[in-house]
């Protein structure tokens, strides 16, 4: 997501994958399963609205944005902040 005008592109359980957050993303958090952004950490406005829906957030992920590609089955953890490609069979 690069910004408010890809959020109808936000399909139910879907991790969102942008640079940062603020408040007009927060409609989104009660749709995703998960948020990775490049910025941020555990005060930011996507860790503390992540908590509030009880999703995982990996925040502060340098380059995450050209290293994920739109579609990628990725797994995260927000306990131990990894994000991790999911294989696939």
């Amino acid at each position: 997501m690069h910004g408010p005008a890809d959020f109808q592109r936000v399909q139910a359980g879907d991790i969102l994958v942008c640079r940062f957050t603020d408040p007009a993303w927060t409609p989104l958090f009660a749709v995703v399963s998960g948020v990775i952004t490049e910025t941020g950490g555990r005060l930011s406005h996507a860790a503390i609205v992540a908590r509030e829906h009880r999703i995982p957030a990996v925040l502060g992920v340098p380059s995450v944005m050209t290293t994920l590609h739109d579609g990628q089955p990725v797994t995260i953890n927000g306990n131990t902040g990894t994000v991790q490609p999911t294989p696939t069979h």
